[in-house]
C-alpha cells in the first residue's frame, strides 16, 4: 500500500480527470466509486489500476479480496476532489475500459440490443443491466447516446459496464451489414406493430430501442423488418425505455430458455 497526502500527487490528479469526458478517452480510463461497485470490478481485476481509500476506512478493507499492490490510501479530504457524489463512500478504483472484438458480434448468431440516442445516463445503466442479466451478446450505442463511461452510467451499471459488450457509435450501416448477416432487425414502435411476445426471438435478432424523447428514428424503422409493441393499459402513458428493455428481453431469455431445454 501507498499513502497519498499532496492533491498534486499523480494517481489524485488522473483520478479527478476521469469525471470528464475527453480525459476519460484520452486515457482509456474511466473511475468506479462506491463500495459496492469497486467490489464488482474484482471480477475483471486485470483492469484495475489502482484502488484510492481514505485513510479513516482503511480498518474495513479486506486484503484477502483487494489488490494489495494496487492499493493506495489517501487523505479523506482528497477523496471529494477525486469523487464525483456528494458523500463519497472514501473508496474508488482506477480502471481500464475493456476492450471488446466486433467480429464476435457479427459471429454471435444471438440477441445484440441497439440503443437510438438514449441521453439519460440512469436509463442507460439500467439497459445494460438488464442485457446482462438476460444473456443479450452486445449492446450497440448509435452516436448521440450519452457517454458509456458518464459516472452516473457506471454507477447505475453495477458490474454490466465490465462484463457485457458493448460497442459506440455504431451506426444505419453496420446494421444493414448485420442484417445481411442474417439478423432480424426489430424497432419497437409504440404505434404499431407485433405483440412482443408474439414474435419469435430464437433467431439471430437485433431490438432496436429509441432515444426517451422521440423513440426510433425514422431510418432504423426503414430498415426494420420487423415492428414490436408492448400492450399496456390503454390511457397509460409509455413505458420507460429502460423498462421496456427489460420486458423485451426476458421474453426474449425466456422463449431461447424454452428452446434449449427442448
Amino acid at each position: 500500500m501507498q499513502f497519498i497526502s499532496s492533491p498534486d500527487n499523480k494517481f489524485i490528479k488522473l483520478a479527478s480527470s476521469l469525471k470528464i469526458r475527453k480525459y476519460r478517452e484520452a486515457a482509456g480510463l474511466f473511475l468506479v466509486e462506491g463500495w459496492r461497485s469497486v467490489n464488482e470490478t474484482l471480477t475483471r481485476r486485470e483492469l484495475i489500476e489502482a484502488i484510492l481509500a481514505a485513510a479513516d476506512i482503511r480498518e474495513e478493507l479486506d486484503s484477502n479480496r483487494l489488490p494489495d499492490e494496487k492499493i493506495m490510501i489517501v487523505e479523506p479530504k482528497l477523496m471529494k476532489q477525486v469523487c464525483s457524489t456528494d458523500n463519497p463512500q472514501g473508496i474508488a478504483a482506477i480502471v481500464r475500459k475493456p476492450q471488446w472484438a466486433w467480429g464476435q458480434v457479427s459471429a454471435s448468431g444471438g440477441l445484440l440490443v441497439y440503443l437510438d440516442r438514449i441521453s439519460d445516463p440512469g436509463n442507460l445503466g439500467s439497459i445494460l443491466r438488464s442485457c446482462w442479466a438476460f444473456g443479450v451478446q452486445a449492446v450497440l450505442m448509435s452516436p448521440g447516446c450519452v457517454d458509456l463511461y458518464n459516472p452516473k452510467v457506471v454507477r447505475s451499471t453495477m458490474g454490466a459496464i465490465l462484463n457485457l459488450p458493448v460497442f459506440s457509435d455504431v451506426g444505419p450501416a453496420e446494421l444493414v451489414v448485420l442484417k445481411e448477416a442474417g439478423f432480424a432487425l426489430v424497432s419497437t414502435d409504440v404505434g404499431g406493430g407485433q405483440r412482443y411476445y408474439d414474435l419469435d426471438f430464437r433467431i439471430p435478432t437485433i431490438i432496436i430501442l429509441g432515444s426517451e424523447a422521440h423513440g426510433v428514428s425514422r431510418e432504423l424503422k426503414d430498415i426494420s423488418a420487423i415492428k414490436i409493441n408492448i400492450p399496456i393499459t390503454p390511457g397509460v402513458e409509455s413505458l420507460n425505455v429502460a423498462a421496456a428493455c427489460a420486458i423485451i428481453v426476458a421474453e426474449a431469455r425466456r422463449q431461447r430458455q424454452v428452446s434449449a431445454e427442448h
